[in-house]
């Protein structure tokens, strides 16, 4: 009888043993590959988010998941890609809000329609940009940055003509009715050279690349640009803080799909991405970054963009900013 029952048993712990695999069994998917396209230099933001997205799709489905670089102009190369992918759930595009929101503004015409041309799946983060000044400068709050924009003294340095980071600068110049003259740099790295030798008196631009600048003490965080304070710089307030009451801005990064993609595939996608979003693991990766792990329904990442296009186009209009 004793025998029976430890057969038994280990028979029960034996199938029991076995359901994690089927628990953990993939998900069929349409194709054997998907691209995620990023349109940025390897290495940047959107890279990694589309890596950490990679790697985490596919435990989920069948499917391997590569990423994939199409960096040029302000990433508009690699939307207008993805806009005329095949619409078979092969490829997707993971980057900034930039070429969506922005560019149809900026450009004289773009080879795509956000609305009509694109699928939105998700957004996956968002990340507030710092208002920041070379430690030589001598500026030391945003009182004096202003004070000194409209004595006509400084020069301000963006990641690139068009860039989020160029326009967010614009819509801080329409905040003060002022502005100073801009010199675009082809990325952050050399914007952050420019504003280390002063060649430029102040930027905005993406936390990742700054943070290791001003924690060395060679630039300095003036002001932040989500509506509150983050605890990730500890002493630097929002503008909205500081008196600039209409001001809040916090680009977002998504997950685009094609042209006509089917309804059922982009639901899918955004259940799986948004699930991915979910794990803490995930969280605390898209947090080392300086973001903020950010989901919605495709429905609402539809409305964001419409809002959007409207928000930004209002600034591009408004400022005479032009893709030169």
């Amino acid at each position: 009888m004793f025998r029976r029952t430890v057969l038994a048993a280990t028979a029960v712990l034996t199938v029991v043993a076995g359901l994690p695999t089927l628990a953990q069994a993939k998900d069929a998917w349409p194709v054997k590959t998907i691209t995620l396209v990023q349109p940025y230099a390897p290495g940047g933001t959107s890279d990694m988010l589309a890596r950490i997205v990679a790697l985490e799709l596919e435990k989920r489905i069948q499917a391997s998941v590569i990423v994939e670089s199409k960096p040029g102009a302000n990433g508009n190369i690699a939307t207008a890609y993805v806009s005329r992918a095949k619409p078979d759930g092969g490829t997707f595009l993971v980057g900034s809000s930039s070429p969506v929101v922005i560019s149809p503004s900026l450009y004289k015409s773009v080879p795509y329609t956000p609305r009509t041309d694109l699928t939105p799946i998700t957004p996956i983060a968002k990340a507030p940009f710092l208002l920041v000044t070379g430690a030589t400068s001598g500026i030391n709050s945003v009182d004096e940055l202003v004070a000194q924009i409209k004595q006509d003294k400084l020069n301000f340095g963006s990641a690139g003509a068009g860039s989020p980071q160029h326009m967010i600068a614009e819509m801080f110049h329409m905040q003060i009715k002022a502005k100073s003259p801009h010199i675009p740099y082809k990325g952050s790295a050399p914007l952050i050279i420019a504003l280390m030798a002063n060649e430029v008196q102040y930027g905005i631009d993406n936390p990742v690349p700054l943070k290791p600048q001003i924690d060395g003490g060679k630039l300095k965080a003036l002001a932040i640009t989500s509506k509150h304070a983050s605890p990730k710089f500890p002493g630097v307030k929002s503008l909205h803080e500081l008196g600039y009451a209409d001001f809040e801005v916090e680009p977002w990064y998504g997950m685009i799909g094609s042209k006509n993609l089917p309804k059922e595939l982009a639901e899918r996608m955004n259940g799986y991405v948004r699930d991915i979003l979910a794990q803490d693991s995930v969280k605390k990766k898209i947090s080392d970054l300086g973001a903020e792990a950010y989901g919605l329904s495709t429905t609402e990442f539809t409305a964001l963009i419409d809002a959007d296009i409207k928000k930004w186009g209002a600034a591009v209009k408004a400022s005479g900013a032009t893709a030169d």
